[in-house]
């Protein structure tokens, strides 16, 4: 059940705020806010640290400052490490703002922050695939980030968690809709990409991860790659260090036909990938790959299309996994392409094995009724 938009448990969200401009720090944390962002994590660290330091009552600062720890790990360590990071920074900043949240009650940041941090600890069961887990820590904190956002409705950075959880209900199994609504949440996908996308607009400090899980939805999910294309375009130049964000403007270059500007963003990215790290060398090379194998697929090059999923596939050690699945369901399209039907339904059916409810599923089971070749 890994899907991009479970980003609400990978960061509820690491940066869900309304600091405004005028909380003491407010400036040094956004220098560092937009060195995390642009990969710059020792730089980050070393400012939040700092700010951390500065400004201890500044609301955001805390959980900013153990996001910017935790995916500094991710891109150094094992996946047992970022675990423990993460474990053991939210056991330190958790009861710094249950104490900000008993002596300013008055201000609802401090609570939305209080919420986030909670609700950041489902990460490491995410990761873990240990959903009941997962959908407890999730709510502890979702439970407080909804009550400040109907009490305090003008927080627009706050409709970012609403937002992914509701889309997130409304894509679900019953059964999960069913559960999802002892938390006070209506099911919408439509309701809750508008949210996620008045966070992408007018989000103080919020908008920089709700372009992200938008592009992230519209491309893996809904199937509508032109709408990705302003925001992953926004990230993509704001944060020109940052592959991820670099990788989702490349697809939606590719699966929107400027294939001019695909070229010039894979040369650009093949001169990026040699400053990675090699964790992220590890999680992001297949990631590029995948990548490749689409844009040759759409230049009907399939035989390199296939050479190249498959190593996107044999390769793939990133957390979760719903690139591996686009990349499954593309490996059994290539082989359609080629008539070889019976290594298509393996494909089919190793993408449909994830289990993530991903877009890539909803396609292997139609392919695997009817080759991809006589859909299309």
């Amino acid at each position: 059940m890994q899907r991009g938009f479970c980003l609400i448990f990978i960061l509820i969200v690491d940066e869900v705020v309304y600091a405004g401009d005028f909380y003491k720090g407010d400036s040094l944390v956004m220098t560092g806010v937009y060195a995390f962002y642009n990969y710059e994590f020792e730089k980050a660290i070393n400012i939040l640290t700092t700010a951390r330091s500065e400004f201890p009552e500044h609301p955001g600062v805390h959980l900013i400052w153990a996001a910017s720890r935790w995916v500094n790990a991710q891109a150094n360590e094992d996946i047992e490490i970022t675990y423990k990071t993460l474990e053991n920074d939210l056991e330190a900043i958790i009861p710094v703002y249950d104490s900000l949240v008993y002596k300013y009650d008055y201000d609802n940041s401090y609570k939305l922050y209080l919420g986030s941090a909670k609700g950041l600890a489902a990460r490491v069961s995410l990761g873990k695939k240990q959903w009941i887990k997962t959908f407890y820590n999730a709510y502890k904190g979702f439970v407080i980030i909804n009550k400040v956002s109907k009490s305090t409705p003008d927080l627009i950075d706050a409709q970012l968690p609403i937002g992914i959880v509701e889309y997130y209900a409304g894509v679900n199994t019953p059964i999960l809709r069913f559960v999802l609504g002892f938390y006070d949440i209506e099911p919408s996908t439509k309701s809750g990409l508008k949210k996620i996308a008045l966070a992408a607009d007018e989000g103080h400090w919020s908008w920089i991860e709700a372009k992200a899980i938008l592009c992230n939805l519209y491309l893996w999910v809904e199937n509508e790659p032109i709408l990705a294309i302003e925001h992953s375009q926004v990230l993509a130049q704001r944060f020109p260090n940052n592959f991820y964000f670099n990788l989702l403007f490349l697809e939606s270059m590719i699966r929107t036909g400027h294939n001019d500007v695909t070229k010039e963003i894979l040369r650009e990215m093949e001169t990026k990938s040699l400053e990675l790290s090699d964790r992220q060398k590890d999680w992001y090379i297949p990631y590029l790959e995948y990548e490749k194998a689409l844009f040759a697929f759409y230049q009907k090059d399939y035989l390199l299309s296939l050479e190249l999923v498959r190593y996107a596939i044999d390769n793939y050690t990133a957390e979760l996994d719903l690139v591996l699945g686009h990349a499954y369901l593309l490996q059994g399209m290539v082989y359609d392409k080629l008539y070889r039907r019976g290594e298509a339904k393996e494909s089919y059916y190793d993408c449909i094995r994830l289990d993530n409810y991903s877009g890539a599923i909803t396609k292997a089971k139609k392919y695997l009724k009817k080759p991809f070749i006589k859909i299309e």
